[in-house]
């Protein structure tokens, strides 16, 4: 397969969750080093415009296109539409009848020609754990490509939970028409062939694709400071706005921890070690307004401390991309986090990470670079476990940092294959 078709739906770089960010460039990246001319169409909001990437100084043209759930049928994006061609497609495979709809509809066109459609549901999205809606609509998205005969394939993610039982149904009919199911737990593998049954082989476990994001250095007040500090221990604390603000935690998560309170001691807590200095990294760089915004969260705190504590609390305050966060997060000798891609971010820089869980999808990731010990969860640890859990992990920093420089380049190397096992699937 010398020149694919391909579609990649779940990812884009108009979400502002730089996690999202880092799976769409990172499976684009490894996309064109097992096929360096294919044709790819990334699923995004905005298409006005193709994205231009650079990767080992060549520029690459990706298309984008947006599918929309909206009540406006002319709209030639409109997921409503497209589901009805292929359904009548299906139903009636004659060629002069796609040609008519193809004149009329160049995205159903787009996907229709396709060879291949990569999904990473942002790679956690592949649940009702965020309501049914969320699920029905990226459930949509697999089925029409699926009508269309497109090969799916499902990129490392998280699987479930499917509480209810419509959501199970649901998933199984779709995992069942995948061609290929890869997992980036060992504990999805195992969810998937129960879902599917015990006999069911085509999952496989790999690797979270961002750990092979490449960081960008950036020119910030911030990096200076961070670059003068030099004979002090810099901790990066990644606060999670989803868990800060005012989305229903306790119903969705089951959390009873008080996340602004826990983070309140977490602070102190390094503070109180004379040779730290903090920094606060937010992940998600939504509206200020918005629920889940980090950014709200990391200055809330910041103004908290910053009187107290001048020289010794910093935080982001420009927004920045999913590579340059990256690069922020390079400069910390310890970094804890509860949105999982910050741990990425970290860990794949060889820095001790302890992972603040609220969901199950951080114990695979972790275990996965072999530091499966160093996660505490907020669903079932108190604040004080959680606290004496992180001074542990900090205690033991140096140890993990030398496991993590043996077990990261084993996970870039696995990534990188990843396509060219696919490749082998395909034929």
């Amino acid at each position: 397969m010398k020149s694919p078709k391909i579609w990649i739906l779940g990812a884009s770089f108009e979400t502002l969750n730089m996690g999202v960010n880092a799976l769409a460039e990172s499976s684009i990246k490894c996309i064109l080093q097992q096929w360096p001319t294919a044709d790819i169409t990334l699923q995004s909001p905005n298409d006005e415009a193709p994205l231009v990437l650079t990767f080992n100084k060549q520029k690459f043209n990706i298309k984008k296109r947006d599918l929309w759930f909206s009540r406006n049928i002319f709209k030639t994006r409109n997921m409503y539409t497209l589901l009805t061609y292929a359904i009548i497609t299906r139903i009636i495979p004659i060629a002069w009848l796609k040609q008519r709809i193809f004149a009329i509809n160049p995205y159903f066109q787009s996907i229709l020609e396709a060879d291949i459609v990569f999904d990473i549901t942002a790679g956690d999205s592949f649940s009702d754990i965020y309501g049914l809606t969320a699920f029905t609509r990226n459930s949509l998205m697999k089925w029409l490509f699926i009508l269309c005969k497109v090969k799916l394939i499902m990129l490392p993610q998280t699987y479930g939970p499917f509480k209810s039982k419509f959501s199970q149904i649901v998933a199984r009919y779709l995992l069942k028409r995948a061609v290929a199911i890869y997992s980036r737990d060992e504990t999805g593998v195992k969810h998937v062939k129960q879902l599917l049954g015990d006999t069911y082989r085509n999952v496989q476990f790999s690797p979270d694709v961002a750990f092979v994001l490449e960081p960008e250095p950036i020119a910030d007040p911030l990096i200076t400071k961070l670059q003068q500090v030099t004979d002090k221990t810099i901790v990066g604390i990644n606060v999670s706005g989803l868990l800060y603000g005012n989305y229903p935690i306790k119903t969705r998560f089951n959390i009873d921890n008080n996340y602004q309170e826990l983070l309140q001691k977490i602070i102190k807590l390094f503070l109180a070690k004379p040779n730290v200095v903090i920094v606060l990294v937010p992940h998600v760089f939504v509206n200020l307004s918005h629920v889940e915004s980090d950014m709200v969260a990391c200055a809330d705190f910041y103004q908290q401390f910053k009187e107290t504590y001048p020289d010794r609390i910093l935080t982001v305050e420009n927004k920045l991309d999913h590579r340059q966060i990256k690069y922020v997060i390079g400069f910390c000798d310890f970094f804890m986090g509860s949105r999982m891609h910050s741990c990425i971010a970290a860990i794949s820089q060889h820095i001790p990470t302890m992972g603040i869980a609220y969901s199950d999808k951080f114990t695979g990731v972790f275990e996965s670079a072999g530091i499966g010990d160093l996660i505490t969860d907020l669903r079932t640890e108190t604040p004080q476990q959680i606290l004496d859990s992180l001074q542990n992990s900090f205690a033991k920093r140096t140890l993990t940092e030398e496991k993590l420089r043996i077990t990261v380049p084993q996970i870039k190397e696995k990534v990188i294959g990843l396509f060219s096992r696919i490749e082998k699937e395909l034929r």
